[in-house]
C-alpha cells in the first residue's frame, strides 16, 4: 500500500438511482476499491414476506422508523425514507447548480461500507492503517486499506498499525421498497410527503432496544469511525443505544458531500456522550392506529 494508489474520490452520482444493488444481502460483499469508491447496498432477502407492524419508534427529518416482523423472523428496526426520489440541484447562482444530499443515498452507501469493513476484518488479520490520521488523504487511505488491493499489500511503515476491533453496530439486513398504502397512519400524525409517488426506500436493521450509554462500548465505536475516516454529526442522545449508534446518517465517509474533517478526530466517550441517559426526542409518545381497509397496515 505504499506505492501510489487511485485514492480519488468520485461524489457524483452514477445517475437518478441511489447506491443499491439488486442483488440480495447473501455472502461476502464485493471489495474492490473501485466498489469501496461506488459502494452499493444489497437487498433485503425477505423483501417479498408480508410485514407485521409492532411499534412506531421514532422519525426524523430523514425519515421514520418502526420495530416489526417480516416474515415471522424476529422483531428488527425498519427506517422508511421520505425521499424516494433524488432532489433537484439547488441553484446557488448564474449557472451554478449544488447537489442536495439524499439521505437514503447517503445511509445506502455508508453501510454498505461497513459491510465490507466488517467482512475485510473477519477475513484478515494483516489489515494495516495509518496511526493517528490527519488529513483527507490519510482518511481515503485508511479506508483503501480495507479493499482488495490494500489487503493484497498491506503496508509495513512503523506508522502503519492494526485496525482498532470492530464495533458493535446494529448489523444491517439490506434496503427493500414498501408501497406507500403498507405503512401505517400513527397517532399523533407524523408523516412527511416529500415526493408524490406511492412507495417508498426502507432499510432493514437489527432491532438495539433503548439503553442507558455504555462508554465502553461508545469508545469502541468513536475509535472505529476515526480510523476508517468517518465524520460524525454532533451527538443526538436518542440515536446511541447502550453506547451503540443505531442512526448511521450520522456518520459521512469520505466519498459523501457531507463528509467534514471539522467533525473528524479522536473523540473521548466521556467528553462525546454529554449524558448517558437515554432520551428519546421529541418526547411524544406516538401509537400505530389502522388504516381503513388495510388488516394488515397495523398491529396484528
Amino acid at each position: 500500500m505504499d506505492g501510489p494508489v487511485d485514492i480519488k474520490p468520485d461524489n457524483k452520482p452514477d445517475n437518478d438511482s441511489p447506491p443499491i444493488d439488486e442483488n440480495l444481502l447473501d455472502g461476502p460483499p464485493p471489495a474492490t476499491w473501485k466498489d469501496f469508491k461506488h459502494a452499493k447496498l444489497r437487498q433485503f432477502p425477505g423483501h417479498e414476506k408480508p410485514i407485521k407492524w409492532l411499534k412506531y419508534l421514532g422519525h426524523g427529518a430523514q425519515g421514520i422508523v418502526f420495530k416489526v416482523s417480516i416474515g415471522n423472523g424476529e422483531p428488527v428496526a425498519l427506517k422508511i425514507f421520505w425521499r424516494s426520489l433524488r432532489p433537484s440541484p439547488l441553484q446557488v447562482g448564474e449557472g451554478k447548480f449544488r447537489n442536495i444530499e439524499w439521505p437514503f443515498e447517503d445511509e445506502s452507501r455508508t453501510v454498505a461500507l461497513i459491510e465490507k469493513i466488517k467482512w475485510a476484518m473477519s477475513t484478515n488479520s494483516d489489515i494495516t492503517i495509518r496511526k493517528c490520521p490527519q488529513t483527507h488523504r490519510h482518511a481515503l487511505r485508511n479506508l483503501y486499506a480495507f479493499s482488495d488491493e490494500g489487503r493484497a499489500k498491506p503496508s509495513e511503515r512503523q506508522e502503519f498499525i492494526n485496525p482498532p476491533p470492530f464495533p458493535p453496530l446494529p448489523t444491517c439486513y439490506g434496503w427493500m421498497r414498501i408501497q406507500r398504502d403498507e405503512i401505517p397512519h400513527v397517532s399523533p400524525g407524523a408523516w412527511n410527503d416529500t415526493d408524490n409517488v406511492d412507495w417508498r426506500w426502507a432499510i432493514v436493521y437489527e432491532f438495539i432496544p433503548g439503553a442507558t450509554q455504555d462508554l465502553t462500548i461508545g469508545q469502541l465505536h468513536l475509535d472505529f469511525f476515526y480510523a476508517v475516516g468517518f465524520s460524525l454529526e454532533p451527538f443526538k442522545p436518542d440515536n446511541w443505544h447502550g453506547g451503540r449508534l443505531v442512526d448511521c446518517n450520522d456518520i459521512c465517509s469520505v466519498f459523501t458531500r457531507g463528509w467534514r474533517a471539522a467533525r473528524w478526530g479522536q473523540f473521548d466517550a466521556k467528553q462525546w456522550f454529554r449524558t448517558l441517559d437515554f432520551v428519546r426526542y421529541p418526547i411524544i409518545e406516538r401509537r400505530i392506529v389502522r388504516r381503513h381497509n388495510k388488516p394488515n397496515g397495523g398491529i396484528s
